[in-house]
């Protein structure tokens, strides 16, 4: 009959998309659930770069967030 009241950030229920939450809702902690922890990356990253390489910031927040869709994407099939 009514819509539900835009009230609750990150509730269940009257999303349009289909599995998808909006990026708005419930980004503090649904963030931190989502992406892997930045130092597991870093490690990783290390080991294939010589011991006196740098990685820049923008590099380690965007293969922090390019892995974690991945496994997302390919634990989700």
């Amino acid at each position: 009959m009514a819509e539900a009241p835009p009230a609750s950030p990150g509730g269940g229920g009257g999303s349009h998309e289909s599995g998808e939450h909006s990026p708005r809702a419930g980004a503090g902690v649904r963030e931190q659930d989502r992406f892997l922890p930045i130092a597991n990356i870093i490690r990783i990253m290390k080991k294939a770069l010589p011991a006196n390489a740098k990685i820049a910031k923008d590099a380690k927040e965007t293969m922090q967030e390019c892995v974690s869709e991945f496994i997302s994407f390919v634990t989700s099939e």
